[in-house]
């Protein structure tokens, strides 16, 4: 019975030293968030949605946006109407909505007739691998 039980023993802490070398290695560190800035979106200062999007499987924790104006051009005086910057609602991408016009130089040098367009955008998306920020 001595060997019975010695072998018992010999067995059950091999299984338990097997059971520490299965054991799954740590997940890996969650990444920094990631900053993302899109291209340059000719007039998109138009009042309309534009949407920036988070590489999988990060999500979007924050946004913003920069206005450009074209060479030559410049901006009006009024200040930009900023309609929405949110996540999107699977929080996969940041949406903004912003309306800023932009004066450009008129090929024909006339100052009573300026060009008026809508100004450059970029959207601007900070992405985690944190949980989803659904209802920012």
């Amino acid at each position: 019975m001595r060997t019975t039980r010695a072998a018992l023993a010999a067995a059950a802490g091999a299984v338990a030293l097997l059971g520490l070398c299965v054991t799954p290695a740590a997940a890996d560190p969650p990444q920094p968030p990631r900053h993302i800035t899109g291209k340059v979106i000719p007039g998109g200062a138009d009042g309309r949605p534009h949407e920036l999007f988070c590489p999988a499987p990060f999500h979007a924790y924050s946004g913003g946006f920069t206005l450009k104006a074209r060479k030559g051009a410049r901006f009006l005086k009024e200040a930009a109407d900023l309609l929405e910057s949110r996540p999107n609602d699977t929080a996969t991408g940041w949406i903004v909505t912003v309306r800023k016009g932009q004066v450009l130089p008129s090929p024909h040098h006339h100052r009573a007739h300026p060009r008026i367009e809508p100004a450059d955008l970029v959207v601007h998306v900070v992405c985690t691998q944190d949980l989803p920020t659904h209802g920012m």
